[in-house]
């Protein structure tokens, strides 16, 4: 937290309105924050969600752009100026993001964190460049899907057009995927989003939970289902159907064998289709752009690729130690 706030502080933007929203911690936080009178905090008494805490922040924030930045994420000089400065270049860009970067190591080059949002046909989002090594090749400004609300710079306008029976980022979600869901909001309104290299953020990632624990996994299972009800249409969602049916059954599989309590995740996106389905006729009724127009951004998954880094086999043995 002193460092997130301290990179906050270093910006050459101004004015910064800043807003804390704690998230019923018990580790010493709040207190860190609680006598400052250059923010605003608000203090949650239990964890309600990434989701909902945002949207508190949200509803108090009065800015043109809002940076949604987490406590884990260090921002480095001229960030912010950056990305205001990318959006109001072009007034349809809803979001942008900078590089996030993974804290430097020992030796090595530095690895990325996020670039962008891309999505795949299989309806999987991940961090575009996440784990790979820094390059020119990553500095390029450019359009991507989304951007990652770790540290992405949104466009007050935008948010507000998008939003659903009041709420800006889905509090259904808890955590994880709402900020993908978002994007694909924005798109279906003909936003676009942004990468602008010449910023640049450290995350830390990992600060809120263990990403392989069971907890977490059912979270990002549940979501992406409530995603696809709430924005995915078209005649391409059937042309990919094959491919996202084979890779959440996959997903089940491998997450039922790694903990039974996985199956809940399954009864939890079940017990919350009925009112994503509403929301769904909302989101689609509102659209300015044909789902057509944004099956290019559905990516081939790499599934060899995948198999190859033995992202599976990782991905178990540290499930099971955070379980």
């Amino acid at each position: 937290m002193p460092a997130c706030l301290a990179g906050l502080a270093a910006q050459d933007y101004r004015p910064i309105e800043t807003i804390v929203v704690d998230n019923g911690s018990v580790d010493g936080s709040e207190q860190q924050v609680a006598d400052r009178a250059d923010l605003h905090l608000i203090r949650n008494s239990s964890n309600l969600g990434f989701a909902v805490a945002n949207n508190l922040g949200l509803r108090l924030a009065r800015g043109e752009f809002i940076l949604l930045l987490n406590n884990d994420v260090v921002l480095e000089p001229g960030y912010v100026a950056a990305l205001v400065g990318s959006l109001r270049a072009d007034p349809l860009r809803g979001s942008a993001s900078g590089k996030l970067v993974r804290p430097p190591q020992a030796a090595g080059s530095r690895r990325l964190d996020s670039t962008g949002h891309v999505i795949f046909r299989n309806v999987w989002a991940m961090n575009r460049g996440e784990d790979e090594p820094d390059g020119p090749g990553h500095n390029l400004a450019g359009e991507v899907f989304g951007v990652c609300a770790a540290a992405g710079l949104y466009r007050r306008a935008m948010l507000d057009d998008v939003e659903v029976a009041g709420e800006i980022l889905a509090s259904a979600f808890f955590a994880y995927l709402e900020d993908v869901d978002l994007d694909w909001r924005a798109q279906l309104r003909g936003w676009r989003s942004w990468y602008e290299p010449a910023a640049l953020a450290i995350h830390h990632r990992g600060g809120s939970g263990g990403w392989f624990s069971t907890p977490i996994q059912r979270h990002i299972f549940k979501n992406r289902i409530l995603m696809m009800i709430r924005n995915d249409a078209g005649v391409g969602f059937f042309k990919r159907l094959p491919g996202i049916v084979a890779f959440t059954g996959a997903a089940l599989l491998l997450g039922t064998l790694r903990s039974p309590k996985f199956l809940s995740a399954v009864w939890e996106a079940l017990r919350l289709a009925p009112a994503a389905w509403r929301q769904r006729r909302l989101i689609q009724a509102h659209r300015t752009v044909s789902p057509a127009d944004l099956e290019a951004w559905f990516l081939p998954y790499p599934y060899l690729k995948k198999l190859r880094q033995g992202r599976w086999r990782r991905s178990r043995r540290q499930w099971i130690s955070q379980s």
